[in-house]
Parts: structure tokens; sequence; C-alpha cells
């Protein structure tokens, strides 16, 4: 028993010096401190009144209205919204969610910029918008105003879906959603 130990921690102490010698690094105080601390939170303020017309109860749908594109989810996962412009090279969220399972606690919106042959991350673009039902916001600057860009909401569970929704104020020229976003 005591040969067993001693090869499965050797094999574990070689597996954690490779991966170090390979530039990985590994947490292993199973917390999140530091990847909190490098996020970009949405903070709280802000309300959003959807469009008159607009389907609250839509599993997933998009509207422009007044310089704004306006996001309804409900259980979902994750999904993308249509391709749309920044002229102002500025985007600002207004978000509220729930989800449906108390250890999913926040989801996240990034933004990708339309390219040749597909999507580009806008680096530094994520936001992270906790899901306890009130409304936060934030705002990504730094946009060409002549590119094309979407909007991916997720979060980093599975088999689990969040309900909510988005007003992003500085949209134009918004696209169709595509239809396999899931």
């Amino acid at each position: 028993m005591k040969n067993k130990t001693k090869r499965l921690v050797t094999l574990l102490l070689a597996a954690v010096l490779a991966l170090a010698l390979a530039g990985c690094t590994i947490d292993l105080s199973g917390g999140s401190d530091g990847e909190e601390n490098n996020r970009t939170w949405a903070q709280a303020g802000g309300s959003i009144t959807l469009p008159e017309g607009m389907d609250a109860t839509a599993r997933f749908a998009t509207q422009q209205q007044d310089g704004a594109m306006y996001v309804v989810f409900n259980g979902i996962q994750k999904r993308n919204t249509g391709y749309f412009s920044a002229p102002n090279g500025e985007l600002t969220f207004t978000a509220s969610a729930t989800a449906e399972a108390e250890n999913l606690q926040q989801f996240k919106i990034a933004v990708w910029k339309r390219v040749e042959g597909g999507t580009q991350y806008v680096d530094g673009s994520t936001i992270y918008v906790k899901t306890d039902g009130t409304c936060y916001t934030a705002t990504v600057s730094g946009l060409d105003p002549a590119a094309s860009y979407r909007l991916t909401l997720s979060y980093d569970k599975s088999s689990y879906y969040m309900y909510g929704q988005v007003r992003v104020d500085g949209v134009a020229e918004m696209g169709a959603v595509p239809e396999d976003t899931e």
C-alpha cells in the first residue's frame, strides 16, 4: 500500500513539475479570488424598460430602438446577438438577470468583432453581471466605429439556465440573430 501511495505522489509531483516547466500555472487554492479581481464587474444601477411589443417571455429575442439594442433571454446557456455597429466607439450595458441555480451567481457579456473569415474577441470586453435580479451597468469603449460587432451572453456552468434582459446603448445597424447560437 505504501508503494502505491509513493508512486501516486511521485506521479502527481512529476505532472505538476511538467506543467510548471511548460509555463502553465495551477491554482491549488480552490478559490477564484485572483480571477474575481481581474474581472470587469458591472456596477449596480440603471433600469431597463423593454420597447412596446417586445416579448419578455421569448427564449431569446433582440430589438433595436432609439440607438439601443434590447435583448431578452429565458432559459438559455449561451447566445449570440446579430451583428451591429457602434458608431460612437462605445457600448453601455444595463443588464438584469436571475439563474435557476444558487451557485450560478453571474453571467458574462463579451464583445466580438467581425473579421474576415469569422469573429475575433475584443480584448478586455467581457463584463460580468451578478444574477441577483438587480440592474447593473458597465461600458466598453475603444471600439472601431466602422466595424461590425456581436455580443455573446454566457456563463461558466453547464446544465443550468439564466433569465433576464439587457439594454445596450450605442448600437446602430443591427442585423438578424444567427439561427444556431447555442
